[in-house]
Formats: structure tokens, sequence, C-alpha cells
């Protein structure tokens, strides 16, 4: 079991004579985790114990504030990591007490699956912990997933508090990532003969700098398990923006630069193919002339990269942003 995580608080007079509950509702306590609190404001362990105190005495979340009350709140402990070890060395891009961000390698699924039980990402934070006792006492959450070939930045929760905040903000759009992808052709050739392609709109471009949208709805493809496909009537709401940033005229190529409005499965993957600019190394959406190509200059997974992340730290509340270059497998491509 991993060890309760302790956050506490100096109430503001705005909460006075508010209760405990509301006052952990603004600092992004969700129902589920109050309730876990409710149910555990007692000692387990003669030497463990977690729930909320106030004024160093056990407290319930319906107890009125006063101005200057010290708070006190241990998460309730969480199951370890069931992802099996695996030695492999973690690109660590920022780590403190309730985030990890990594630079995951083209080729790592993130959790074990059938067909890739042993060897996963999850499996080598299991073995940092293991390794690292400074880091044996959290259990990871991702806040987000990259498909095996993808490769770059990948943001993951340390507690319960983290996550609960995180995964709000992205079901709400407040977390911002970025890709670089390597696709077939140019896209701005379909311009203005695919439906749903367009150019970004002045006023999209406070919140989305980009030049171009898709705006096309995805939907899984009957029968099929992992497959998505463009479905104007069946599909959900899918947005992509992206930028041209290179065109390579004579290997008939470019070098796209995206972000996501939504967050639909293979969603760059489906919209790309959509417009009938696969990704280079595509295996799935891609097309015979795509594929040939990939393994002409030894491109050996699709030309994806999660490039850039900003968010709002979830317990400083400071705005952090990252970014990662291209890995050389998709670099060389730019030659």
């Amino acid at each position: 079991m991993s060890i309760p995580t302790l956050f506490t608080y100096t109430v503001p007079g705005d909460f006075a004579n508010k209760t405990i509950e509301a006052f952990l509702l603004e600092q992004g306590y969700t129902k589920t985790l109050l309730s876990a609190l409710k149910r555990v404001h007692f000692f387990e362990e003669e030497t463990e114990h977690y729930g909320i105190e106030k004024n160093g005495q056990w407290a319930f979340t319906v107890d009125l504030l006063a101005e200057g009350d010290c708070l006190s709140v241990y998460l309730p402990m969480e199951k370890e990591n069931s992802a099996p070890p695996y030695d492999f060395p973690l690109d660590i891009v920022y780590e403190d007490r309730d985030i990890l961000l990594l630079n995951k390698p083209a080729g790592l699924p993130c959790h074990p699956s059938p067909g890739h039980f042993e060897k996963t990402l999850a499996g080598a934070i299991v073995f940092y912990q293991m390794q690292n006792s400074s880091a044996s006492s959290f259990v990871c959450h991702f806040i987000h997933r990259l498909d095996l070939d993808t490769s770059g930045l990948i943001l993951l929760a340390k507690n319960r508090l983290a996550a609960s905040v995180l995964n709000k903000d992205m079901k709400e759009g407040r977390i911002q990532r970025s890709y670089l992808a390597f696709c077939q052709g140019n896209p701005e050739f379909s311009l203005g003969s695919v439906p749903g392609f367009r150019r970004v709109h002045e006023n999209e471009k406070e919140e989305f700098d980009y030049a171009f949208a898709i705006s096309a709805p995805i939907a899984r493809v009957e029968e099929e398990k992992m497959l998505r496909t463009v479905d104007f009537q069946k599909g959900q709401e899918a947005l992509s923006y992206f930028n041209v940033l290179n065109y390579f005229p004579e290997k008939n190529y470019s070098l796209l630069h995206l972000q996501l409005a939504t967050g639909r499965t293979h969603q760059i993957r489906v919209h790309l193919s959509y417009l009938s600019c696969p990704l280079l190394g595509d295996s799935l959406y891609g097309n015979g002339e795509e594929s040939v190509f990939s393994q002409n200059i030894g491109l050996s997974r699709h030309a994806l990269h999660s490039y850039s992340i900003s968010f709002t730290h979830p317990i400083r509340k400071e705005k952090m942003f990252f970014q990662r270059e291209l890995p050389p497998d998709l670099s060389m491509l730019q030659k």
C-alpha cells in the first residue's frame, strides 16, 4: 500500500462560517474523494491515519470553518501499481510530489494489454519506484494516453487529489497539448474539396493560433475494436487544428504542428487519413503508397510525436510549459 499523502491549508477569511466540504471542493477535491475521506476519519492502524483534522482534532466535512483554521487532509491509501516491473530507464522531464512528466519512447505501451503485458511504461514506473526509495510511496494516474508508437510527453498524477484536478482540467480543455507529425502529401492541397476541412476563423485564433482546422466527427468502425473513421451521421465531435511547418516536394510529405480541441481515439491519425494525407508509417490508417515509402526510408512506426504540454500545477496553481523536440528517427525526416 502507498503512504498517505498529507495536504495542509490555512483557511482564508472568505471561507469563515462555511463548511470544510465547501472549502475542499474549491481546492479541487471531488465528491468521490470527499466521500472516501468521510469514511476514514479515524485510525485504521496504530501508525497510520486518514481523513481530515481541523486544528489538530478529527473533523467532519460538515464542520464549519473560521478564518485561520488549520486543516490537515490525509488522503486514503491506494493500491499499489499492478503492472509487472520493467527494467527500462525513464526519461523524466519533470517530477515533484504531485506530478510526473515523462518523455515516452515509441514502441512502449502505456499499460499492460493483450500482447503487451510485461514491457510497459507503467511497469517501468513500478521498477523506478522499486529502485528509488523516495519514489516508492506514490501510485501513478495517467492523465492522458499515447498510442504504442507515439513518442513524446505524457503527464501523470502521483496522488488522488492531483489526479482529480488534472482530470477535470483535461475534460474542460485547460490542458493544452501539441504534436509534431509527418504526413504523406500536403493537406493544404485538399482545402475546399473535403467537408469539414477549412481555414481557422479569426475568432478562434485567440485560443488556437493555427492556419487550418478539421471538424469531422469520429466513430468506431462496426465490428472493429481499434479502427475509427470519420462519420458525419454517427460520429462524436472531433476538432483538430494544424499548421504546415514544411513541405518536402521532392519526397511528397509534410511536417505538421497540430493541436486537438477534442480527444477522440486516434484523432490525428483518423483526420489526416480522411484528408488522404496519412501519417508516414501508419500501418492502421495508411495506404499502400505510404507504406512502401516508409519502408524505403527505414521508418518503423507512425511519425507522430507529443511535442508540448501546458497546464496549471494541480496543487501550487503555477502555469507550467514543457516541450521535447523530435527523436532521432523522426528528426532525420527533415533532412
